[in-house]
């Protein structure tokens, strides 16, 4: 093949080539719309331990004292006819003002806030001991917030941090029980072992 031909061939892919380069293909175009959705965020505080007293005056004693004629210094206390726990009634309430407060990324959350007995810590014994008796738990108001803090009077500067979007408490009744299961007065001493679950759940958009 001599140089005339193949110089012809080298012309002829150049042009073909270029031609093939110089089309531009097909294309199609489509705008995709791009949303972000950022979750709501729940941080919950709360005590480890609730201390609760059941004063003398919550028993309700039918008497709480009595006096006895005069003496001359000499005379003796007639020691009979008392029963120093005689109450009229088994049960007690307790109010916790503020138990829980509730924090968001969102200020206008719809959060409801659970509050609790844990069915496996519902027994309060007498000194810790199983054996004796003890104070039966249960919730008697979950959404008491009578006493809580008016969130419109907190301030983010003076608590130093967020706000938080609620703050409640809950009021907790006591049923005294002996080691039978009966109803008893209650007696002197610390009833341990109970335990309540606090829990904060979104009931917005974010519900699920």
């Amino acid at each position: 093949m001599n140089k005339k031909v193949l110089g012809l061939l080298a012309a002829s892919a150049a042009v073909v080539g270029s031609a093939i380069f110089a089309t531009p293909a097909r294309a199609v175009k489509q705008n995709v719309n791009v949303n972000l959705t950022v979750d709501e965020v729940l941080f919950l505080k709360t005590f480890q331990t609730v201390e609760l007293r059941v004063t003398q005056g919550e028993l309700a004693a039918t008497q709480e004292s009595t006096v006895e004629g005069t003496t001359d210094g000499t005379n003796q206390l007639n020691l009979g006819g008392v029963t120093v726990n005689e109450t009229s009634g088994t049960t007690v309430t307790k109010t916790i003002n503020e138990l829980y407060a509730v924090y968001s990324n969102d200020e206008d959350a719809e959060v409801q806030v659970r509050v609790t007995v844990d069915p496996n810590n519902d027994r309060l014994f007498l000194d810790g001991q199983e054996d004796e008796g003890y104070a039966l738990m249960t919730v008697e108001n979950q959404d008491f917030n009578d006493n809580a803090r008016n969130l419109e009077n907190i301030d983010e500067d003076d608590i130093e941090g967020e706000k938080p979007i609620r703050i409640g408490g809950v009021q907790l009744k006591f049923d005294f029980k002996d080691d039978d299961d009966n109803d008893s007065e209650p007696e002197a001493g610390s009833y341990e072992g109970g335990v309540i679950v606090v829990e904060a759940i979104s009931e917005g958009e974010f519900a699920e």
